[in-house]
């Protein structure tokens, strides 16, 4: 007889245990391999520096700032050689005036820049002069900022040209992070 008294009066506790646990089932089942995504994800964006390394981070990056970092980024060991060979630079030149062409802006010169490095960065250069609207000018900056691409106008210089046009004088850097870099 005591054992019916005995089920009677823990019910509840059995009931919360058989809650709890197919909660925890729940979870594991679904929230685990987004978790273990996620950390890979982290990891690979802590071979960019020190910054990003999830062992040191307070709070971790989302996933669209890591993609946006590595897809602006080189091998540090080919950094060296891409600088020398002037393939960033002429492709920086390349992508702008793409862009400009696309924003109906005339591309009038373009000379490739130079190339430096830091520890953890390989900057390239570029100068162009474009003959166009003043809006298309604009539409041109927008269009390189919303490409996910690290552009920075270091100068911008327009002068009225005739037929209500301007002449833009553009000078432009591209930073590319280097993977592997040591951060000191």
């Amino acid at each position: 007889m005591s054992s019916p008294s005995l089920l009677r009066r823990s019910w509840p506790t059995l009931l919360a245990l058989l809650v709890g646990g197919g909660l925890w089932s729940v979870h594991t089942l679904s929230f685990g391999p987004l978790a273990a995504h996620y950390r890979t994800r982290l990891t690979q964006a802590g071979e960019m520096g020190a910054s990003l390394d999830p062992r040191l981070a307070a709070a971790p990056l989302p996933e669209r700032v890591i993609d946006l970092l590595r897809s602006n980024s080189v091998a540090a060991a080919d950094a060296g050689g891409l600088s020398q060979s002037g393939f960033l630079a002429t492709d920086l030149v390349r992508r702008v005036s793409e862009k400009a062409v696309a924003c109906g802006i005339d591309v009038a010169a373009s000379k490739p820049g130079t190339a430096s490095q830091t520890a953890t960065t390989l900057e390239v250069r570029a100068e162009l002069r474009l003959h166009g609207r003043y809006e298309e000018v604009v539409r041109l900056l927008d269009d390189l900022a919303s490409e996910g691409t690290l552009y920075r106008v270091e100068e911008l210089t327009l002068a009225p040209a005739p037929g209500g046009l301007v002449q833009a004088d553009l000078h432009i850097a591209r930073m590319l992070l280097k993977r592997g870099a040591a951060v000191r």
